[in-house]
């Protein structure tokens, strides 16, 4: 399948649910009431106050139903789902993550909450974000990490009867590959070659795996998540391009970085 394909069948995929959804449901919308969502946004309103953004001008990319239109005045959300329009009272503009509509240093601000691991190409959407926002300004992002191959075909909710020989093979090695020791193992020595690799002084190249985005059954949260980012070759794409680190702050910090909120000062 062609990157455009790709690209139209994930904005029909979003077209639909935002269509499954009505205006009047967004308040209630189950992010809303999601312990990681309300974390999340009280540290949006904090990035908010700390930076005085509250009368800045500031860019939401990928708004969906609009939920964070009223954390500042001066908003405007973009998103591919031309339907998000109906959730909204602010301004609003059909658009790609990876092509925004915006001159350079058009705002004070930028933000985007669980859209990066959407995105098929998503070194594109944080250079868009990097490139919209004035020197000086700040940007905040929330992704999901570490996407689990498994989790779109469902291999580890599925009974074992309806899996293929490759899945049960997966599904008996995912509470090893789940587990802490495992996980921390693989990460340290994943990122300590990342460290290693950004002390040259050249901007780092965003490092994710492709994955199978499932748009049909919704097995678990990120199903149809098309990459698998790692949180620190994020912080180290920033660091390396000359941007300060908010939050956290210092890449040894961060070597244990999952899934937190990152805040960066661009400069350029």
């Amino acid at each position: 399948m062609s990157e455009q394909a790709d690209a139209d069948t994930m904005r029909d995929y979003f077209q639909r649910v935002m269509d499954d959804w009505r205006p009047r449901q967004a308040q209630a919308h189950p992010y809303a009431e999601n312990a990681t969502w309300k974390r999340n946004y009280v540290a949006m309103q904090g990035w908010v106050q700390a930076n005085g953004l509250e009368h800045g001008r500031v860019l939401e990319v990928g708004c969906g139903t609009g939920l964070l239109q009223d954390l500042v005045v001066d908003y405007v959300g973009v998103d591919v789902a031309a339907s998000s329009a109906a959730f909204m009272h602010k301004p609003f503009l059909t658009s790609s993550a990876t092509c925004l509509p915006f001159p350079d240093n058009s705002f004070d601000g930028a933000f985007s909450v669980w859209v990066l691991e959407h995105i098929e190409q998503p070194e594109a959407m944080l250079a868009e974000m990097r490139r919209v926002v004035r020197p000086g300004g700040t940007l905040f992002l929330v992704a999901a990490y570490a996407v689990a191959p498994w989790v779109s075909q469902g291999v580890h909710r599925r009974p074992w009867r309806e899996l293929s020989p490759h899945q049960r093979l997966t599904k008996l090695s995912i509470p090893l590959r789940a587990s802490a020791p495992y996980r921390i193992a693989t990460t340290l020595a994943r990122r300590s070659g990342d460290l290693i690799g950004a002390l040259g002084g050249r901007p780092t190249r965003l490092r994710y795996g492709r994955l199978i985005p499932n748009f049909e059954h919704y097995w678990d949260y990120d199903a149809d998540a098309c990459v698998s980012l790692d949180a620190y070759s994020v912080a180290l794409y920033f660091v390396t391009r000359g941007d300060t680190p908010l939050y956290p702050v210092g890449l040894l910090r961060g070597m244990l970085l999952r899934a937190r909120p990152q805040i960066y000062r661009i400069n350029k």
